[in-house]
């Protein structure tokens, strides 16, 4: 139920500070790079000295941790632009939606660094490692480096430097990355003891739902296209 929760505070979140986020998005950076970077000083403690947070905090933490936080940031991201653009919330959304990418990146963060320091310590520690696990640490690994210049090209004296061609070219690689988010969520399911069917069916639903909407989304803007150029 994390994501769940995570989802409802980041939607909530979005759409009562709309204006203020797009009015003072440096502010907001600077919050969420403090949480970042706080998030992965407490993890490394945590892993020296085995201490753990209780109650609402160490749920509130491991939101942070375990990428809930971001990945619903980055869902904002994917339906403003799969939903109708004529809709209120649909445009709320795609007003922050620059600012959203940027803040999801900088959450994303301490999980990117922290399964890198957690696998390390696993070699140095000779603990077992399975295929399974290498591989969704690969695949995250890849959806990582790719998420990098779509972060640096989401702020917006980056994309003045370039021409729009450009810009929505180095764009596209976006779905690449969605699917692979995806693709590692589902690893990082299945390499637990237990799948868990709730926390799977959530993220496809999401997932497939938004590559769906979007898929007939473009297919309708093609067809409109096509009729006002013949």
């Amino acid at each position: 139920m994390r994501l769940v929760y995570s989802l409802l505070f980041v939607v909530v979140f979005a759409l009562i500070f709309t204006s203020s986020i797009r009015k003072h998005s440096k502010i907001y950076y600077s919050i969420a790079t403090a949480l970042a970077s706080a998030t992965i000083v407490y993890e490394i403690y945590r892993l020296i000295t085995d201490t753990k947070l209780q109650g609402f905090i160490g749920e509130f933490e491991k939101a942070f941790m375990k990428g809930n936080v971001s990945i619903g940031f980055f869902i904002l991201v994917m339906f403003a632009g799969a939903l109708n653009p004529r809709w209120k919330v649909t445009k709320k959304l795609l007003s922050i939606r620059a600012e959203s990418a940027i803040l999801a990146c900088i959450l994303l963060i301490p999980h990117g660094v922290m399964y890198a320091v957690r696998f390390i310590n696993k070699i140095l520690v000779h603990k077992p490692i399975t295929v399974l696990y290498v591989v969704y640490l690969m695949v995250g690994l890849v959806a990582f480096v790719m998420m990098i210049p779509l972060f640096i090209t989401s702020f917006k004296n980056v994309r003045a430097k370039m021409t729009n061609k450009e810009w929505k070219k180095l764009q596209r690689w976006a779905y690449p990355f969605y699917l692979l988010t995806y693709v590692h969520i589902v690893l990082a399911l299945l390499n637990d003891d237990e799948v868990d069917i709730m926390k799977l069916s959530i993220y496809t639903v999401l997932f497939v739902g938004y590559f769906i909407m979007k898929l007939i989304k473009n297919s309708k803007l093609k067809n409109k296209s096509s009729l006002i150029t013949n």
